[in-house]
C-alpha cells in the first residue's frame, strides 16, 4: 500500500544514475569541508555547482594561441619596420593601423569565447 506522501517520486528515486571519479585525500577533505560549511551533502554540493563549470576546449585554446602568436609576429615585424624606417613612417598612420589590429584581436577573441 502506498501512502499519499509517497505518491510522488522521491528526489532520491529520480536520481538513478551514478557518476564516480577519483580524488586525492586532500581534495576529498576540501570537498567534505565545503559541503559541511554549506550544510549539504557532497553530492548536493557537486550537483549545485555542476552547471557552473566552464569546460575548456583545449583544441580551441591551441588555435587561439596559434592565432595570437601569428598576430604577435606580425606586430613585431611592423615595429621592426617602424624602428628601421623612422623617417618614412608616419606615426599617426602606424598607430591607427595598430589600433585597428587591436580592435580586430578583441573581436576575434570575443567570437572565440562565445563558442
Amino acid at each position: 500500500m502506498v501512502s499519499p506522501a509517497s505518491d510522488r517520486p522521491t528526489e532520491r528515486s529520480t536520481r538513478g544514475r551514478r557518476v564516480e571519479f577519483r580524488v586525492s585525500d586532500d581534495e576529498y577533505s576540501e570537498l567534505a569541508a565545503k559541503a559541511a560549511a554549506a550544510d549539504i551533502s557532497m553530492s548536493a554540493l557537486l550537483r549545485d555547482h555542476f552547471g557552473r563549470v566552464r569546460i575548456r576546449h583545449r583544441q580551441d585554446e591551441r588555435r587561439r594561441l596559434a592565432l595570437l602568436n601569428r598576430i604577435n609576429a606580425n606586430l613585431n615585424m611592423i615595429a621592426r619596420w617602424v624602428n628601421t624606417h623612422k623617417g618614412a613612417a608616419d606615426a599617426t598612420i602606424v598607430a591607427a593601423h595598430i589600433h585597428a589590429v587591436e580592435r580586430e584581436i578583441t573581436r576575434l577573441l570575443a567570437a572565440l569565447e562565445r563558442r
